[in-house]
């Protein structure tokens, strides 16, 4: 009988060591769900940007803008 208490004994855990790998887990998933978020949002972003886009480039350094801006998204200047 003294073996199968010890052996409750010995499965005892910290709440702070679960709650550490519990948080780490969270972060783990936190930070994979956002990668996936961010590639998605950029897929949306280029499908939008490829569709409006008609061969202007900036006055100021001659990257390709769309013609709905305003400014450039490569020097940030106002495009007129």
């Amino acid at each position: 009988m003294s073996s199968s208490k010890d052996e409750k004994e010995e499965k005892h855990v910290k709440l702070e060591d679960v709650a550490e790998e519990t948080g780490e887990l969270i972060g783990k998933g936190i930070k994979k769900t956002w990668s996936v978020v961010k590639s998605f949002g950029k897929g949306v972003v280029d499908t939008v940007e490829k569709k409006d886009v008609a061969n202007l480039t900036c006055p100021h350094c001659g990257a390709s803008v769309s013609k709905s801006s305003k400014f450039c998204a490569k020097c940030g200047k106002k495009l007129p």
